[in-house]
């Protein structure tokens, strides 16, 4: 029996909803050979091609639903973002108004016209977008987070459930981004100051005796996973975001994920048996580092080594910046370290990423344990 479009197109959102993009790209795909009309069906192929990583085509079946539907602000907003990540801005701001306009409810243009005004250095008009968004939904944790940022007031950190919702909205593009566009190559610095000690440590071990083990804080997809291959080492990964941690675990590179916020899941690791941590980038979210540091000493064993980028500032403790992200000093970070009972090893700048016409700048650390002399 021949199957209908609508047939497909049920298929396509079961497959859709079970986030299997393969088959539900299939799926959409021949419901839209029969009946090319339903926009929504448009909309979720294209939503199908961006997860898979294919914006020109992503984009072509956007612009295929709103030929059908002038009206779907989702369309308008995915549409921008597709414009976005090929580096056509201003197609962008223009799908992202459009979409406001046609749904003004919606929260995403919002977002994302406020960030994408924020990496042009346009402050005031991202500040703008963020007001507008609050204005529709008070009480939101990502809007309160980012009106904060932009009208210049410091708080200690950045809400969980905007944390997780930042990072599970960009999973599935987030290291095509941050690599390919941005340059980062933080892990993999941080995995080179450690490298050292766990190939010591693997030189020295005999028989059944354990592994190093590795804590990696906000650990996303597996960046610093992927860069400690070969170490032998136990690499325990902790991050916020349920969709970063199944592509992390899709690295082989983790003995275990935990889900959970930084002091969480410290607080569930054994004192005395960490002989690395790292931070890759993390404490971009987080202001107040005290909790943070005291935990990690805890949690360190003697010669263990705390490895982590920061964005900088040059005097002051810490500050919360226009981009939503957090900056702290050197002097900052030594009086933790101190207070805490940890070493200085290395303290150096660093260019931590592209951002807008330059990098943004900060400190790669290195602090460690004392070993009983």
């Amino acid at each position: 029996m021949d199957r209908s479009s609508a047939d497909w197109r049920a298929e396509g959102d079961a497959y859709y909803d079970a986030r299997r993009w393969n088959e539900a790209g299939l799926a959409y795909e021949r419901a839209l050979a029969l009946e090319p009309g339903p926009a929504h069906a448009w909309y979720r192929l294209g939503n199908v091609r961006e997860e898979q990583g294919r914006d020109a085509e992503a984009a072509a079946c956007f612009e295929r639903a709103l030929a059908l539907d002038p009206a779907h602000a989702q369309a308008w907003n995915n549409l921008g973002g597709a414009r976005q990540r090929s580096g056509d801005l201003e197609a962008a701001v223009q799908a992202y108004r459009k979409s406001i306009a046609a749904e003004p409810s919606l929260s995403q243009p919002y977002l994302n016209l406020g960030r994408l005004h924020g990496t042009r250095g346009e402050h005031a008009l991202a500040a703008e977008c963020f007001a507008q968004g609050l204005e529709r939904h008070p009480g939101d944790p990502t809007f309160e987070h980012l009106v904060a940022a932009t009208r210049g007031r410091s708080t200690a950190r950045a809400p969980v459930g905007y944390v997780t919702a930042l990072f599970d909205d960009v999973a599935s593009q987030f290291e095509r981004h941050l690599v390919r566009d941005l340059g980062y190559q933080v892990p993999e610095a941080l995995a080179a100051l450690v490298r050292p000690k766990l190939e010591a440590l693997r030189a020295k071990r005999r028989g059944d005796a354990p592994r190093a083990r590795v804590i990696d804080l906000g650990c996303g997809t597996g960046l610093v996973g992927v860069a400690l291959a070969g170490m032998d080492a136990e690499i325990v990964g902790a991050d916020l975001s349920p969709r970063m941690l199944q592509i992390a675990a899709g690295r082989g590179a983790y003995a275990r994920l935990e889900h959970g916020d930084l002091a969480e899941v410290l607080a569930r690791i054994a004192g005395g048996s960490a002989h690395a941590v790292l931070a890759a980038d993390v404490f971009i979210y987080v202001g107040d580092l005290e909790a943070v540091f005291a935990a990690v000493a805890r949690v360190l064993a003697p010669g263990g080594l705390f490895a982590f980028s920061v964005e900088g500032l040059q005097a002051g403790t810490y500050r919360l910046l226009p981009t939503g992200r957090y900056a702290q000093s050197p002097a900052y970070l030594r009086a933790l370290a101190e207070r805490c009972g940890l070493e200085e090893l290395r303290l150096e700048r660093s260019r931590i990423r592209r951002e807008s016409r330059g990098y943004a700048e900060g400190w790669l650390a290195l602090f460690a344990r004392p070993s009983p002399t």
